[in-house]
């Protein structure tokens, strides 16, 4: 049977062919009622036998809801965030929702128009990653979620990225490292953002105290990885490198090898994300690990609940967990000078 016949297949016609009623039918088609497991799968049966697929439209106007959910990246260059749409994707679909995904390009007007032309096309919620870390945007009487930033009033979820910035660090502290440089990420009005907060407070916790000079903002991108940590190397010693994700990291990795450096061995280096990349780089990549399947999971949750109660508030947070390879070890001994 063509796609074509397929759309013709009627609800009537896997009723008379399961021996139920159209009811029946729409009961197994819309999980709206509990029918006998033999009568499922006389319907279920009928329904792959005649190829027939249940009309988009028609569920539309009949429950006011188009089961589609909204998302809003801001940057589908990196591997994070694809990495995350995909886990939403994925467990939307688990909950019987199909995901529109739209990129902002960083670019608050595209992301205004990105959430404009989700509302239009009928999205029940959004999922949203703002351009900005301090402003939730308007998505007006659409109920929305904000992902990976503090949402504010709005639902939110986003991983305990400061506890992160706490892993990271405190892990080249008990490798015995004293001398750090960090590259920071872009700078949030002029301060470091969460994980990097973290980092930070538990260095000076442990006294120890960074330069300025080793201490860059910058762009999260290979390229910006490769071109700060070119900037570190002639700004003064240091043993261990903090990245604020993990491709400022292995930019740095790459750049730290031609200036032959054994990485994990004289000097050592930690990511943020735990992208895919990161057990695939030489040396492959210590990492603080975002846990995307449980941000999905909850953002997706939120979503369906805020569409029955558009009053619902909550914040959550996923916690982080350190992954240990190859790019961070010990602290170099100190280099003893030879007797005159």
């Amino acid at each position: 049977m063509t796609k074509r016949e397929h759309s013709n297949v009627t609800m009537a016609a896997v009723a008379r062919a399961a021996g139920v009623s159209t009811a029946t039918v729409s009961y197994v088609v819309n999980g709206t009622k509990a029918v006998t497991p033999a009568v499922q799968r006389r319907v279920e049966q009928a329904i792959e036998h005649l190829g027939y697929v249940p009309s988009h439209a028609a569920q539309v106007l009949r429950t006011g809801r188009s089961f589609t959910l909204g998302l809003v990246l801001p940057d589908l260059t990196n591997p994070f965030f694809p990495a995350l749409a995909q886990s939403l994707i994925e467990e939307a679909r688990a909950q019987g929702y199909a995901v529109l995904v739209a990129d902002s390009h960083r670019d608050e007007r595209l992301q205004t128009e990105a959430i404009h032309n989700l509302q239009q096309r009928g999205a029940d919620a959004l999922m949203i990653i703002p351009v900005s870390h301090t402003e939730a945007p308007d998505t007006g009487a659409v109920p929305s979620v904000i992902l990976d930033r503090p949402g504010g009033a709005h639902l939110s979820v986003q991983s305990d990225k400061y506890m992160g910035g706490q892993q990271a660090a405190q892990h080249l502290l008990d490798l015995g490292h004293i001398r750090f440089a960090v590259l920071a990420g872009p700078a949030r009005r002029g301060q470091p953002g969460e994980r990097v907060r973290g980092m930070l407070d538990t260095l000076s916790t442990a006294g120890v105290q960074i330069s300025p000079e080793l201490f860059i903002y910058s762009p999260y991108s290979v390229e910006d990885g490769m071109a700060g940590a070119q900037q570190l190397l002639t700004r003064g010693p240091f043993t261990a490198l903090l990245c604020a994700n993990d491709t400022l990291a292995l930019g740095a990795l790459s750049t730290l090898r031609q200036a032959g450096h054994h990485v994990g061995k004289d000097l050592s280096v930690v990511g943020f994300d735990d992208i895919s990349w990161a057990a695939l780089s030489n040396p492959s990549l210590t990492t603080v690990q975002q846990d995307t399947d449980e941000v999905a999971r909850t953002a997706v949750r939120l979503a369906l609940q805020a569409i029955e109660d558009p009053q619902l508030s909550d914040n959550c947070t996923v916690p982080t967990r350190l992954v240990v390879r190859e790019s961070s070890g010990p602290a170099p001994s100190p280099i003893q000078e030879e007797p005159a």
